[in-house]
Formats: structure tokens, C-alpha cells, sequence
């Protein structure tokens, strides 16, 4: 993190490299006259963006809603995307607890827990899941693994 003190421009006692970006940066947020502006946008692209949009939102109110509007769009856009990837993360760790307690009924109880397998592989929810999970080494029989992912339908 980088704190900008645009009043230390001024100290020529602070060492600064010709193309320092973040001296640009604050060159051109403290810049008072139009060419020192367009120096820096023509020095600088990521500058130059910035006062290109500067200059589409600064002209007129409908210009500057489209603008809101677009940008608006495409913070939607990346929460819906960041929603699915979280929903897709979710639904991937759900399936794999699903596996992870059928594995073990397997490995347990043979091919007797094959109903009782079909039915954790319906569970969708994480919390019961890892409900499941925590409770299903300690079980002695099939009827205790069984009674515990029956609870745990029940409560979901």
C-alpha cells in the first residue's frame, strides 16, 4: 500500500526517477493546468485512460449517466460471475464430502450401504455434509450410519 502525499511534490529534497508512475499519478491528480495533464496522458496510457474518461463524464449530465450506467453494468456483470464461481466452488466441496462419506460406508460396510450411499448423494447442503463427515468415522454399524444421515436429512 502506498500512502501519496501530494504536498511532498513540491520538496525538491525528495529523490524521484524521471518516469516514476506514482509520482505521475499524483503530478496528475494535483495538476492545475491542462497541459501538464495532457503531458502526463501522453507520457503515461493508464493516465491517458484516466483523463479520457475524465473528459467523457465532465462534459455533459447524459454523457456522465451512460458512463454510470455502463460501469454500474459491469459491476453487475462481475458479481454474477463471482456468484456462480462461488455457488459452482460450493456445490463442488458439497459433492466432494458426498464421495468422501460414500467411500467410507463402502469401504465400512461393503455393498449393504449401497441405499444408504444414494441417499447422501442427495444432500446438497455443505453444513450437513460436514455434520456427516465429523460423525461418520465413529459409527459402529450400518444402522448407526444409517440413523446419522437420516437425522441429518431431517434437519436440512
Amino acid at each position: 500500500m502506498d500512502f501519496l502525499e501530494i504536498p511532498k511534490l513540491a520538496d525538491s529534497e525528495i529523490p524521484r526517477t524521471v518516469d516514476d508512475h506514482v509520482v505521475e499519478w499524483m503530478e496528475f491528480l494535483d495538476a492545475k493546468s491542462k497541459g501538464v495533464i495532457e503531458m502526463l496522458a501522453d507520457k503515461n496510457q493508464d493516465i491517458k485512460k484516466a483523463y479520457d474518461i475524465l473528459q467523457i463524464i465532465s462534459k455533459d449530465e447524459k454523457a456522465r449517466m451512460l458512463y454510470d450506467a455502463r460501469e454500474a453494468a459491469l459491476r453487475d456483470e462481475l458479481t454474477r460471475i463471482e456468484t456462480a464461481e462461488n455457488k459452482g466452488k460450493a456445490e463442488g466441496k458439497a459433492e466432494g464430502k458426498a464421495e468422501t462419506i460414500c467411500q467410507y460406508l463402502e469401504v465400512r460396510f461393503g455393498a449393504e450401504s449401497q441405499d444408504v450411499q444414494e441417499r447422501v448423494r442427495t444432500i446438497t447442503d455443505l453444513d450437513a455434509l460436514s455434520r456427516i463427515t465429523n460423525r461418520i468415522f465413529i459409527v459402529t454399524n450400518l444402522d448407526e450410519a444409517t440413523a446419522l444421515i437420516q437425522d441429518n436429512l431431517v434437519s436440512q
